[in-house]
């Protein structure tokens, strides 16, 4: 990719991990792997590791504030990246603000835990659609976070042709919340090829990935999105930001760093671009 004349700054506004494998950690890490700057806007504190979340503790409305404040002006963000923002005020902060930025925004709407511990107070979810999905440029959910957007129980267990058709219609019902695009993670579903789903209602295509068995999967959908946002930063388009960023991520899959006594972290090396790890567009 052509690398503009000045280093982008991308920001991330998400949770801290302290087992360093998802969160404001992963963010940070990818994009450095991508040579952009990143900047942080902690949301909370978690107390966790790779086996799941023990604690975990907003900060205050002002510290927010005054994160958010401290970095508008002295290093605006070619892009933002948004991960758990935790409770209803910290929805209602990051949605006001979001209404004077002229960034683009990448929102990875973190629900829940890969363990299962919820991550978003279930009052704050309407206030992340209505106030945050319309000043999004794509929206990256996976399939269990597509059913709670939508209001049903998304259903994986079902022919692919099926799971596709479904996914389709999610993503058409999604975008009429004012996201810009959508990205659809199918990792989620069973089968031996990871499928995701891209639309802006214009234009679409599925991206297809053999699964990589791994126990190394913390953090995934927090790399996905950050890479998104590194690669706009850079100048590349939507589509081409999502492939470039699911070949990261395949990247990073295919090399496990062997730690903890859950689903572990990954190690993040520079981006390569191999063709080995880029998926099937189609």
């Amino acid at each position: 990719m052509t690398r503009p004349d000045k280093t982008p700054v991308v920001w991330t506004v998400a949770g801290s991990d302290s087992g360093g494998g998802a969160g404001i950690q992963a963010d940070l890490k990818t994009m450095n792997a991508f040579g952009v700057h990143g900047c942080s806007v902690i949301t909370a504190l978690t107390a966790q590791n790779t086996q799941g979340v023990q604690s975990l503790e907003p900060v205050s409305e002002s510290m927010l504030r005054a994160q958010l404040d401290a970095l508008k002006d002295d290093l605006p963000p070619a892009a933002v990246k948004t991960g758990m923002l935790g409770s209803s005020n910290a929805c209602k902060i990051v949605a006001e603000f979001f209404q004077s930025l002229e960034s683009f925004i990448v929102c990875d709407p973190v629900l829940a835990s890969t363990s299962g511990e919820n991550l978003l107070e279930p009052e704050a979810l309407d206030i992340l659609i209505g106030g945050i999905f319309p000043t999004v440029g794509i929206l990256t959910p996976n399939l269990p976070e597509v059913g709670k957007i939508i209001g049903e129980d998304f259903q994986t267990s079902c022919h692919a042709v099926a799971l596709r058709r479904r996914m389709e219609n999610a993503a058409a019902r999604i975008l009429e919340l004012g996201v810009g695009s959508v990205l659809i993670k199918g990792g989620h579903a069973p089968g031996g090829e990871c499928r995701d789903y891209w639309t802006n209602g214009k234009d679409a295509m599925w991206l297809s990935s053999p699964r990589i068995e791994t126990a190394a999967t913390h953090g995934t959908g927090c790399i996905l999105s950050a890479a998104i946002a590194a690669a706009v930063a850079l100048g590349q388009d939507i589509p081409n930001a999502v492939i470039t960023a699911k070949t990261f991520l395949n990247q990073c899959l295919k090399n496990p760093a062997h730690l903890g006594g859950g689903p572990g972290p990954m190690m993040m090396e520079p981006f390569r671009n191999d063709p080995a790890h880029r998926p099937t567009i189609h």
